[in-house]
């Protein structure tokens, strides 16, 4: 199944505690909390690494290494620890795209649009955030969906050509105006509405 010539990756059937996990039997339904369950997990294991000593020594390697180097962080292991740890969160990732959504998949599928659309999800949501990671991603997702149905939303009927190149304009024009306005990301957008809300409605 997996020894095909064409390099093509299946998802073989594997279940827990007599529930069918990956593999075509498994539910949709099934896959999706496999798959919400894993994302917590490792969120709440990385949002505790960046408050630790770990997160701490990767923010002064990413804001001032020779800084950092002077009070004693060790910039060649906290750079090879923090390359490490990410390779790990996106080999979970690749696997999760792979055996959970796609079921099986081709070389093709790891493209360089791909890896633009994940980094387009870090800088939008905001470097060295985990909120910001998922304020990015759900930016990358939603946007394309609510462009693609407002203009039949609002009446016009525009050829689908037209409307996927209107889509990617839009789209693109978004992504520039939110890293002109915020460069920190909609993570720094979604903290600065939180003070202004807690200070509401008194200007101080």
């Amino acid at each position: 199944m997996n020894y095909a010539s064409s390099g093509t990756i299946t998802a073989p059937p594997r279940s827990l505690f007599g529930v069918m996990l990956t593999g075509p039997q498994a539910t949709a339904g099934v896959r999706y909390l496999v798959a919400l369950s894993m994302v917590v997990v490792f969120a709440l294991v990385a949002k505790n690494l960046v408050r630790g000593r770990v997160g701490r020594s990767w923010m002064a390697i990413r804001d001032r290494d020779i800084a950092a180097e002077i009070i004693g962080v060790r910039p060649m292991r906290t750079k090879l620890l923090a390359f490490g740890i990410s390779s790990f969160y996106c080999g979970i990732a690749g696997a999760e795209f792979v055996f959970l959504y796609l079921g099986s998949a081709e070389t093709l599928a790891f493209d360089i649009g791909l890896s633009f659309l994940v980094l387009f999800m870090v800088i939008i949501g905001g470097l060295g955030s985990v909120l910001g990671s998922f304020l990015g991603a759900a930016f990358i997702v939603l946007v394309p969906i609510f462009l693609t149905n407002a203009p039949h939303t609002l009446g016009f009927n525009l050829p689908v050509a037209l409307q996927k190149q209107i889509e990617l304009m839009v789209f693109g024009g978004l992504i520039i105006f939110f890293l002109i306005v915020e460069p920190r990301g909609l993570a720094r957008l979604w903290q600065i509405t939180k003070e202004k809300l807690r200070l509401w409605p008194f200007p101080h």
